[in-house]
């Protein structure tokens, strides 16, 4: 898949969410509809496999008896024009990347299935959705995950300028939850080197050439732009290529509100190269690389920077 073909893909999809998130025209005799109220989806997983449950769940995709209803972004009071015991299925919706345009069902993610929901004309039920993820070999594959709880597996890049690592840390600045009290963290002094550290040398291999989705999970806090880019060995020389370039958090609120959840999909990069013999994830603060998306390059040097990073996980489906 070509550059192209992948941009073509991901506005093909942003179309289609707008598609579907569009009314439609009631059939039958009913004229009164019946209300479905969600206000936020959450995620609850097994920490030991899963890891901690963040999540940034936007929108509510509907499915009634089978039949799309509708994409709503949370949160949504929406009419269904169906009643009496009905079978309701609730997707958590993601923006991937970030994108509030590109958005779509986070594919690990399995539905909150309401089996016989009695929907009554002209009331609310309201429903409050907690999601798990697919069972590991049922449609989900771990990759890599590292929460910073009892090592740290991100590296400097070797033959890398940068003398910068990450460390982790504790204590007030770190992300929290009743598993998690630690994580990574780089401090860029004003006039500093850029930093660039990578998942473990000997990469990520798959059951597949071909992927139908990877998404790289992650938890952050900055006060600069960053990138998060794949590195591939493919044609006996170890690539380096910059995939998104993720923007400063707040820094105005209290540490816990700073704190920001991102979904990557790298899938169509890793599809364009199915020929490397594996991948490495690296993220770096050098924004001196080929601008993405149209971005200028530029550099703040003049003060220092900070970049928290934790709940680090890559999920993959083979085809």
């Amino acid at each position: 898949m070509s550059r192209k073909s992948a941009l073509f893909a991901f506005l093909a999809l942003a179309v289609f969410a707008v598609a579907f998130s569009s009314c439609r025209k009631f059939e039958g005799s009913q004229t009164v509809p019946a209300y479905i109220h969600i206000d936020t989806i959450t995620v609850n997983c097994d920490y030991f496999v899963y890891g901690a449950n963040t999540s940034k769940i936007t929108d509510a995709w509907v499915y009634v008896d089978d039949d799309a209803i509708g994409c709503f972004e949370l949160p949504a009071t929406f009419p269904i024009l169906k009643k009496g015991p009905r079978k309701v299925a609730i997707y958590g919706g993601i923006k991937s990347n970030g994108i509030a345009a590109v958005r779509a069902p986070y594919p690990f993610y399995k539905p909150q299935v309401y089996e016989g929901l009695n929907l009554v004309e002209d009331s609310i039920v309201n429903l409050n959705p907690v999601l798990t993820y697919y069972p590991i070999g049922e449609g989900v594959e771990k990759g890599w995950m590292e929460d910073f709880e009892t090592a740290n597996t991100l590296v400097p890049i070797s033959g890398d300028t940068s003398v910068v690592n990450l460390v982790r840390i504790n204590g007030s600045e770190a992300w929290h939850s009743p598993n998690s009290f630690y994580s990574g963290k780089v401090v860029l002094p004003p006039d500093s080197l850029d930093f660039a550290v990578a998942t473990p040398a000997e990469g990520f291999t798959f059951h597949s050439n071909y992927l139908n989705y990877c998404m790289l999970e992650m938890d952050y806090n900055c006060n600069d732009a960053f990138f998060v880019g794949v590195m591939y060995y493919e044609n006996y020389q170890l690539q380096r290529h910059p995939l998104l370039q993720i923007q400063p958090t707040d820094t105005v609120n209290a540490v816990p509100q700073r704190w920001n959840k991102i979904y990557v999909n790298i899938g169509p990069f890793m599809n364009e190269h199915v020929d490397a013999s594996y991948f490495r994830i690296y993220f770096t603060s050098d924004l001196t690389v080929s601008p993405v998306y149209g971005q200028p390059d530029y550099v703040h040097a003049d003060r220092q920077r900070y970049f928290y990073y934790d709940n680090l996980k890559l999920f993959y489906r083979p085809r």
